[in-house]
């Protein structure tokens, strides 16, 4: 047997009714050709009832080849129907290796929490740039008086950087594009191309992380409180193992010890390698001799003699007393920043963590003599990156041969 259970043919064989074994319903479905664009129309009739179907199919057959024949729109194919066929093409290739979990992380938080609240109900063909200027401008008040202002995390930004609001458009072009690579949408609407600003990274200077850790270890020593003195020590060796390693803050909250070894060079040096999962996938970094030392320090930190032991009785690098995970360190490094009046720089930029993943690349650069494309990779970035927000370093070394 076929496909089709039963099958009825009308208008001379232009118009067929059919059943499917595989609908728990029996609903009758018809499919006939249309003239001009020459597509096959599929529709389920949503009756049991043959009368019924034969009136509904008549009806269907001649309302769409009049809408063909005029060149009038068939199907109004809504946005979010569309959204959900990419979100499960995106998943799908993520299980494939083809895209990485921290893109489909993007992707899928773009279009859940952005642009199928906005977009969901309208018709493709009606997304038009009137639209998409609406839609910029509820975007960028999402955080602030939109639906997100209830939502929101402390600390965290209420206006998306051009940075964000650029990749975000490049996953609305996805979207279009795949609507239209399937035959549901005829043209891309012209969506205004935002630029990313390429800011300048901030870093501490030498002297500046010098200061920083000094006062991390005298604020551990003058603690009497163990609970805040632990955290305040665990916090110092996070510093260490960032400024000397380059991660991201995602990549150092997941870290676990499984994660790293100790591995000789054609030198034979003990060198760090830690295995992350980041925005570009999974990669190995290989960490400075800063690294390596917080490593050991970590290690005596929570009484292990040897990275083994600790893989074998833990599971967090950067754990609480109760072997739970810290979620983040931007509260105590923010009050550490307070307390040596680093909390800006000179440019008056406000300092995060990131800033000691900028300080890594900024000091690889300018003191260790690290080939880009090498940094780059370590880092998980692109060259590009590092040459839009480093380039002032290389300027810098290069200035005796300016002058």
């Amino acid at each position: 047997m076929g496909i089709y259970q039963r099958t009825i043919e009308l208008r001379g064989g232009q118009l067929k009714l059919y059943t499917r074994p595989d609908d728990p319903h029996g609903f009758w479905h018809c499919r006939f050709k249309l003239e001009r664009t020459g597509k096959f129309i599929r529709r389920s009739l949503k009756t049991t009832d043959l009368n019924d179907a034969k009136r509904m199919g008549d009806n269907l057959f001649d309302e769409l080849r009049f809408k063909d024949r005029n060149g009038e729109r068939i199907r109004q194919i809504r946005f979010v129907d569309v959204a959900r066929d990419y979100d499960a093409i995106a998943e799908r290739e993520t299980r494939e290796g083809r895209l990485s979990k921290g893109r489909l992380g993007f992707v899928r938080g773009t279009i859940r929490r952005y642009m199928v609240p906005f977009f969901g109900q309208y018709a493709l063909g009606d997304i038009t740039p009137a639209v998409l200027a609406q839609y910029d401008e509820w975007r960028l008040d999402y955080w602030k008086t939109g639906p997100g202002s209830l939502q929101r995390k402390p600390n965290s930004k209420t206006v998306p950087s051009s940075k964000t609001l650029m990749m975000e458009q490049g996953v609305l072009r996805q979207v279009l594009r795949y609507a239209i690579e399937t035959g549901q949408l005829e043209h891309l609407p012209y969506i205004k191309p935002k630029r990313a600003k390429t800011n300048r990274r901030s870093a501490f200077a030498v002297g500046e992380y010098l200061a920083l850790i000094r006062a991390a270890r005298q604020r551990v020593m003058h603690e009497r409180h163990p609970r805040v003195q632990r955290d305040r020590q665990l916090l110092e060796l996070y510093i260490r193992l960032m400024i000397g390693s380059g991660l991201r803050v995602g990549e150092a909250r997941k870290l676990r010890w499984r994660d790293l070894e100790f591995i000789h060079t054609g030198k034979q040096q003990e060198t760090l390698r830690l295995w992350v999962n980041g925005k570009t996938g999974r990669r190995a970094v290989i960490g400075s001799r800063t690294a390596r030392l917080a490593v050991k320090r970590l290690l005596a930190f929570y009484g292990y003699a040897t990275l083994a032991q600790a893989q074998e009785n833990a599971s967090w690098v950067f754990a609480k007393s109760n072997g739970t995970r810290v979620e983040t360190f931007e509260v105590a490094f923010k009050g550490l920043l307070n307390h040596c009046n680093l909390t800006t720089d000179r440019n008056g930029q406000g300092r995060t963590l990131y800033c000691l993943r900028h300080s890594y690349a900024t000091y690889r650069l300018q003191y260790g003599g690290t080939d880009v494309y090498l940094l780059a990779k370590n880092m998980g970035t692109s060259v590009q990156m590092i040459e839009d927000h480093y380039g002032h370093v290389n300027t810098t070394l290069a200035a005796s041969r300016l002058i």
